[in-house]
């Protein structure tokens, strides 16, 4: 159960016995060390991560960098200066924590996030999720999804086709595979495509990894071969792993969408129903009807700027739209530091 934030009342009385101000030493402090506010405490990390899956590996782990103990906090801040430890944990709740409203207790992450975030976020995901659970084709009910909708849209008519930077790796595991030529590495048949994050049961997409490692975890650890091509054909690619350089004009609604759990979000569920992937089908059919070729996205397997690449058009054959460079096999992949 959540500690209660101090009463008014409580509040006054320990203000009357703090010989200085505590929580400006404190926030000077904490933007002197780290520029950033607390993200989260103790009590609401599960919750934070929750809403922000996509925060705890980017920015090269920036969020796991900046957690701090409260007492390692205090022994390297100017606060010992004027407070005592005694007096820095008694006045301590006079900074509860920004996210729950709590008690600071032994932990804080201060971590800021790299764009404004779409006002109000956390409650259209609670209410996005409902619907994926209870009726998933009404989601352009919601005025979000509409929103999304219209911006992919307009992002549409600003991106013109390109050539991928580098190769691409596209996996198989061992016992999917009749033999080793490239068409294998191909679009399954739509009869065998199972609902994946970017596509919907029954219809075919290609799923291609930024490096070796992405693509081995990507298929949980499986006994597997790795195809790494280069395509040769210039792609038209919704990019979600850099809307700063990409699609600059909407960059906080896609850099909100991607570090979030409509995104972002592990399905580790066991079966056929995944909720967690509904609006990233969504986004794909969006992507889709407004004439992306791919969607690129950052991967939820590995950190360090890893991405993985799905191809929504089956116009776009490997054996005849790409190079073949390499075809590691499983045990040369578990080599490579994996």
């Amino acid at each position: 159960m959540w500690d209660a934030m101090l009463t008014s009342e409580e509040k006054a009385i320990l203000e009357e016995q703090d010989p200085h101000w505590f929580e400006e030493f404190f926030f000077r402090d904490l933007d002197g060390w780290f520029s950033s506010d607390i993200a989260c405490c103790d009590d609401c990390y599960d919750e934070f991560l929750e809403h922000w899956p996509h925060a705890y590996s980017a920015d090269e782990a920036a969020f796991q960098c900046n957690s701090i103990s409260l007492g390692c906090f205090y022994s390297g801040s100017r606060l010992q200066d004027v407070y005592t430890e005694e007096q820095f944990f008694k006045f301590l709740p006079l900074v509860p924590c920004p996210r729950c409203g709590n008690e600071l207790k032994h932990n804080i992450w201060a971590y800021s996030f790299p764009f404004d975030v779409v006002d109000g976020f956390e409650k259209k995901i609670s209410e996005i999720a409902e619907i994926s659970q209870s009726t998933p084709f009404l989601l352009l009910k919601h005025p979000f999804a509409r929103e999304v909708y219209e911006v992919i849209g307009d992002v549409a008519k600003e991106t013109e086709p390109a050539f991928t930077n580098g190769a691409l790796y596209r996996g198989r595991t061992i016992d999917s595979l009749k033999n080793n030529d490239l068409s294998q590495f191909g679009f399954p048949p739509n009869k065998v495509a199972s609902e994946g994050r970017y596509n919907h049961a029954g219809m075919s997409v290609l799923y291609l990894a930024s490096d070796l490692e992405t693509c081995y975890f990507e298929l949980r650890k499986a006994p597997c071969r790795v195809a790494k091509i280069q395509l040769n054909d210039q792609t038209r690619i919704l990019d979600l792993t850099n809307p700063d350089e990409s699609h600059n004009k909407h960059r906080n609604l896609l850099s909100t969408l991607i570090y979030s759990a409509l995104m972002s979000a592990r399905q580790d569920d066991i079966g056929q129903h995944k909720p967690k992937y509904v609006f990233s089908r969504f986004i794909s059919d969006c992507a889709k009807f407004a004439g992306f070729d791919a969607i690129q996205y950052p991967s939820t397997r590995t950190v360090n700027g890893s991405y993985n690449i799905v191809i929504l058009d089956d116009k776009i054959s490997l054996d005849k739209t790409s190079t073949l460079i390499e075809l590691p096999s499983y045990e040369e992949v578990q080599t490579e530091d994996i």
